[in-house]
């Protein structure tokens, strides 16, 4: 009796072959019980996610390693200026080339851009942080520059946000100049603002300039932008000022600082007084360089992550024989906290106060 009670709630054994069994164990099969049936079926669902996600994980890997790879053939363009005759121009156009024709009076393409127009004839320049390089040497910043110049300004300055340099969609998109006031042969804005994305962990185009909010102290280790038009070689731009932007009206409870609408500094309503007075004003930190109306000036621009829809902008000056860098990179101080203005949006969330979360936030 006793011998039966032990045995009488054992299953028939299943003498059907593995393949069966194993097939069985894993799809609804006749005669399961409903809550078999659930749970067969969420197994199901979740290895379907699983390899979904597998496959997706796979391309966004090899999307991130292709974006990296393309930046780095790109480099193979940056010009050498200490191996240029800095006056160097180029001759006729050769191999297809579309270089503009220069009079005397015009500002005359440089040879080291030729390869470059080959390429895309919106290249209006390069520019690069030299010494601020990654583990293998290679700078964070190193860049042509693009200028979609158009009657729309949308279009203009959206035409490379996912364009690449041969004009492809490519995530990182471009180092581009505002397309609003050309350039060229002629001249070129007096504030040029150059855009590029921050793609955080990616870390391509501007994302590194993030960086610049770490301190003073970053600041007096790469105080210099070189930024060369296809009509310069050898020019060089000491940063005057980094500082937190909004980009929209309802950001601020004042009008806000639209460092982006100053370009010629003889405009009346955008004037080289109110510009470097915002500068001054927003800036995390200070110096003693000397800024003219005279002055070329360029304003790097990329997002602002700690808060929402805003923007990081690192303004700069082109150097003169009076500047010694010496002694504005011994100048430059931390502003304290409650010498910066910070718009209203920032000041919601960190209070008047400067924030860094890293790079790659």
């Amino acid at each position: 009796m006793s011998m039966a009670n032990e045995i009488k709630n054992i299953s028939e054994k299943d003498d059907s072959n593995f393949f069966v069994r194993f097939v069985k164990y894993f799809v609804p099969w006749k005669g399961d019980k409903s809550a078999e049936v659930v749970r067969k079926i969420v197994f199901i669902f979740s290895i379907f996610i699983f390899v979904f996600s597998i496959n997706e994980l796979t391309d966004f890997l090899k999307s991130d390693q292709e974006q990296i790879d393309y930046a780095q053939e790109i480099v193979k363009y940056e010009p050498d200026f200490d191996d240029l005759n800095l006056n160097d121009v180029s001759g006729d156009a050769e191999d297809g080339a579309d270089i503009p024709e220069s009079s005397d009076k015009e500002r005359k393409v440089q040879s080291w851009a030729k390869d470059l127009l080959k390429r895309n004839d919106e290249v209006v320049g390069w520019i690069k942080i030299p010494g601020f390089v990654n583990s293998n040497g290679e700078e964070y910043i190193n860049f042509p520059v693009l200028q979609h110049v158009t009657d729309n300004i949308d279009e203009g300055n959206n035409y490379y946000l996912k364009r690449n340099l041969d004009e492809e969609y490519y995530d990182s998109g471009s180092i581009f100049a505002d397309c609003v006031i050309p350039i060229d042969k002629d001249g070129q804005a007096d504030n040029i603002t150059i855009y590029g994305h921050h793609m955080r962990k990616l870390g391509t185009s501007f994302t590194h300039l993030a960086e610049y909010k770490d301190g003073v102290d970053f600041l007096k280790k790469y105080p210099v932008i070189e930024f060369n038009t296809i009509y310069d070689s050898g020019e060089k731009y000491v940063i005057i000022g980094c500082f937190v932007a909004a980009a929209e009206d309802n950001q601020d409870d004042i009008p806000i600082f639209d460092y982006w609408r100053y370009r010629n500094f003889d405009d009346d309503e955008y004037s080289f007084e109110s510009w470097i007075d915002n500068v001054r004003k927003q800036s995390w930190y200070s110096s003693d360089v000397e800024c003219t109306e005279d002055d070329d000036y360029i304003s790097l621009s990329t997002c602002s992550n700690e808060v929402s829809d805003m923007r990081w902008v690192i303004v700069a000056k082109k150097m003169t024989a009076d500047d010694n860098l010496d002694l504005i990179v011994e100048s430059y101080e931390e502003r304290d906290d409650k010498d910066i203005y910070f718009p209203k949006c920032w000041r919601n969330v960190w209070g008047n106060n400067k924030k860094y979360l890293g790079w790659s936030y």
